[in-house]
């Protein structure tokens, strides 16, 4: 599909693996210019950027950044602003997982949650903000990660997880409200039980991704780039009427 997106500009953070891995590319497809931007080692990650910018055409940077850190989100959009001259589009894709069970839960466990799964999100919006602002730009977009977890779960000890993904989705719902009028699309895209490399090599994948399958009402779990066709397609002019939404991609789980 010809989304009109061509010549845009995204930032993508989480972008080196898994969901955001896939909006890379679903973005790149379009003909979107590429901030991938991710905390695992920076070759890896300009690796993967260079690889979508020979397959698609597309100008890519791989950025290494920790979201949670204001010095590290200032270093990113300097960057993104220095080689590509405006953001439009930001995914707010990065986050913290884990399982935790209350009795172990410290505080500055609970606050490395909240780092990465609130803080990141604030501060990475406020630099796509402030670009709109200060260039006066129509529309810009917003697009946040949240998960199934934050609004029902069969599983325990992932309270700092589930409790921070939840203010993750009131945020997105906030500042749709807030800036919304200004031409900001803010939404959120709530994925359920995805495939990805990380849950493939946990434990017990093969009898998780089973038991998974049973309660998941369209019988399988997700690729990534399914979540990643929805994500982009609230970044271009067919969501026009889309604001403040956190759109149900889990297969019908929550169900």
């Amino acid at each position: 599909m010809d989304l009109k997106l061509n010549g845009k500009v995204a930032i993508i953070t989480g972008g080196g693996a898994g969901i955001g891995a896939a909006m890379c590319e679903t973005f790149a497809e379009e003909g979107v210019n590429l901030i991938i931007a991710d905390f695992r080692p920076i070759e890896q990650t300009e690796a993967y950027a260079k690889e979508l910018a020979n397959k698609y055409g597309v100008e890519t940077m791989g950025v290494k950044v920790d979201v949670s850190n204001p010095d590290d989100v200032c270093a990113l959009y300097e960057a993104a602003l220095k080689k590509f001259g405006t953001v439009d589009i930001l995914m707010n894709n990065a986050g913290k997982m884990g399982l935790n069970r209350i009795e172990d839960v410290t505080i500055n466990e609970l606050r490395k949650f909240e780092a990465v799964n609130i803080e990141g999100l604030f501060l990475m919006s406020q630099g796509l903000i402030k670009i709109h602002r200060e260039q006066k730009k129509k529309k810009s977009w917003i697009v946040n990660t949240i998960s199934k977890s934050a609004f029902t779960t069969n599983s325990g000890g992932n309270s700092p997880y589930i409790a921070t993904k939840g203010a993750a989705a009131s945020f997105t719902r906030g500042l749709a409200s807030e800036v919304g009028r200004e031409g900001i699309y803010v939404n959120g895209i709530i994925p359920g039980y995805v495939k990805t490399e990380t849950t493939k090599s946990i434990p017990n994948a093969k009898e998780r991704s089973e038991a998974m399958t049973k309660i998941i009402p369209v019988g399988r779990e997700a690729e990534p780039k399914e979540i990643a066709d929805v994500a982009v397609f609230l970044c271009s002019e067919k969501a026009c009427q889309v604001m403040g939404a956190l759109v149900d991609v889990t297969g019908g789980t929550m169900l």
